[in-house]
């Protein structure tokens, strides 16, 4: 899979975990992630502030940023570069959550244990230890499947996952994490942005 495309689904599915999360801490933070141990790290960064969610990174396109706004029900995709942007709807183009690599839930962990409501798999805590600055519980999760067996490290204030690192070879990483509010222009495609439209470009065909 290209590493533009990579991008978009990865995203894409932490997105949709996103919305599912009514409140959600205030921060920023550098971030890694991988879908194999066979690929490269992609880095970026991360932010969340009043509910919604921004990551920036940089493909072969460009730098791109993913926005989501889960009040609103509204995810962009903008091209820095070109200047354009996308909405991404949950059932439009551009949509492939059901395909590609499983990304971790990029949400607060609710309840006693991260693998709450998730069949077929069990967590059990095996500790505390500071991971990247962070004083972070840490779980160690069981699963026939290698996608969903690993490791996990949450932050014992935000209850955020501070880093995965799962048996199939794919993980993420917060760096760098700090706490506050963000400013809210970064929950938005710019100003002078050129909103493109791929339903209607599909549909002229």
């Amino acid at each position: 899979m290209k590493r533009s495309s990579l991008v978009v689904v990865i995203v894409l599915l932490a997105l949709a975990a996103v919305a599912q999360v009514p409140t959600m801490p205030s921060f920023s933070a550098d971030m890694a992630m991988k879908a194999s141990a066979r690929d490269r790290a992609m880095t970026g960064k991360m932010y969340m502030g009043a509910g919604k969610m921004r990551m920036d990174m940089t493909n072969e396109g460009g730098k791109v940023s993913m926005i989501t706004d889960p009040g609103k029900k509204t995810s962009y995709m903008v091209m820095h570069d070109q200047r354009m942007y996308m909405e991404l709807g949950a059932g439009g183009p551009m949509n492939p959550m059901q395909r590609g690599p499983k990304m971790p839930d990029v949400k607060p962990v609710s309840g006693d244990s991260p693998c709450a409501g998730r069949a077929g798999v069990t967590c059990t805590k095996a500790g505390s230890e500071m991971m990247n600055g962070r004083m972070c519980d840490r779980w160690e999760i069981a699963s026939s499947n290698k996608s969903e067996a690993g490791t996990m490290w949450i932050d014992q204030k935000t209850h955020m996952p501070i880093k995965t690192a799962m048996q199939d070879g794919s993980s993420w990483e917060l760096m760098n994490f700090k706490e506050g509010p963000q400013d809210a222009s970064l929950f938005a495609p710019p100003a002078g942005y050129e909103k493109f439209d791929m339903g209607a470009m599909m549909r002229q065909r």
